[in-house]
């Protein structure tokens, strides 16, 4: 999604490097996505419907 719209920002971070963001964001399995700084979350592999719902709630879209 960060490919195609200007208002998406993407970063990728190790959760064994980060241990600081880690803890934070109370990463228990990976890939875990933070929405909007934790206004919502996905953890594991999820379909892209599951993800995009995710989004829409953090977003109140």
């Amino acid at each position: 999604m960060a490919m195609f719209s200007p208002h998406v920002v993407a970063d990728m971070v190790d959760a064994n490097e980060f241990m600081d963001l880690t803890r934070q964001h109370r990463v228990r399995g990976v890939p875990k996505t933070v929405i909007n700084a934790g206004a919502g979350s996905v953890e594991g592999a999820v379909p892209e419907e599951h993800l995009l719902n995710a989004i829409k709630s953090a977003v109140q879209v």
